[in-house]
């Protein structure tokens, strides 16, 4: 292939990959509006409306799993032979406690709407380790001590802190994608286009990507809810459901406690 031939395509290639990036750069930007400005305002309406049965949703949902392990781990004992005793019944009941407390460890009290994440997490050795060497690029490249505080550090550097502390590899792979891998200063050679086309490719995947993510947020819990939360007549329909949740909750814990006053009654010596 002449040089000609080759400036001609590496050109073509370098401003489709431009393009691209630019793509991703836009979906990206949807993306944190509607993770950093819808979700919380969606959220905050929700929990202004729903808030004080969602909270006691959760509450009965949390006294009733406890109820119900306990209750396992008591016939699990049973059907293995054993006679339930007082050693035995407050063993339980401590395991499920410290089992209680450890699932809630370090954790503050949960949204109904954590933060969406539609992309895989990664936990590879080869691809943590990807992850971690793109994450400290972009540190490097945007640390405001380093480089000063630029509109995309400004906009992005909370967003890149939380994938990172997510092991999004998906949405680092997309911010290390717009910020590096200048091809301009590649040498006009045909192995050059090969590395070129493999970019583009990549980029276009990554771009069809982006794209599912977003239809299938906007698709999901809080975003929608936001028409309806100016609705009457769906507030109270969904308040009549949260009520008929906690209303069945309310008949389990029934049930499991009497249950466990049947077993604790029926303690052996």
């Amino acid at each position: 292939m002449d040089n000609l031939i080759i400036n001609r395509k590496v050109k073509i290639l370098r401003e489709q990959i431009q393009e691209q990036k630019q793509q991703l750069l836009e979906l990206i930007e949807k993306w944190y509006y509607l993770r950093y400005v819808v979700q919380p305002r969606i959220q905050f309406e929700y929990e202004k409306i729903f808030g004080d049965l969602e909270n006691e949703l959760e509450e009965k949902a949390s006294i009733c799993d406890n109820m119900e392990r306990k209750i396992e781990l008591f016939f699990v004992k049973i059907n293995r032979g054993m006679k339930i005793n007082r050693k035995i019944w407050n063993f339980v009941e401590k395991s499920v406690e410290e089992q209680k407390l450890q699932s809630t460890k370090g954790n503050s009290k949960a949204s109904k709407f954590s933060p969406l994440n539609f992309e895989r997490t990664e936990n590879g050795d080869n691809l943590n380790k990807d992850l971690n060497k793109m994450y400290k690029a972009l540190v490097k490249q945007l640390h405001p001590d380093l480089s000063g505080e630029t509109e995309f550090f400004r906009k992005f550097w909370v967003p890149i802190q939380d994938a990172y502390k997510e092991r999004n590899y998906s949405k680092i792979r997309i911010f290390y994608k717009i910020l590096n891998e200048n091809f301009d200063n590649f040498d006009f050679e045909e192995d050059t286009i090969v590395k070129l086309e493999e970019e583009l490719k990549e980029l276009r995947l990554m771009v069809a990507i982006e794209k599912r993510v977003l239809e299938r947020m906007v698709t999901q819990e809080p975003f929608v809810y936001e028409k309806n939360l100016k609705n009457p007549y769906w507030i109270e329909e969904h308040r009549k459901k949260l009520k008929e949740k906690i209303s069945f909750l309310d008949k389990q814990i029934d049930f499991n406690r009497r249950l466990l006053e049947k077993i604790e009654e029926n303690l052996e010596d």
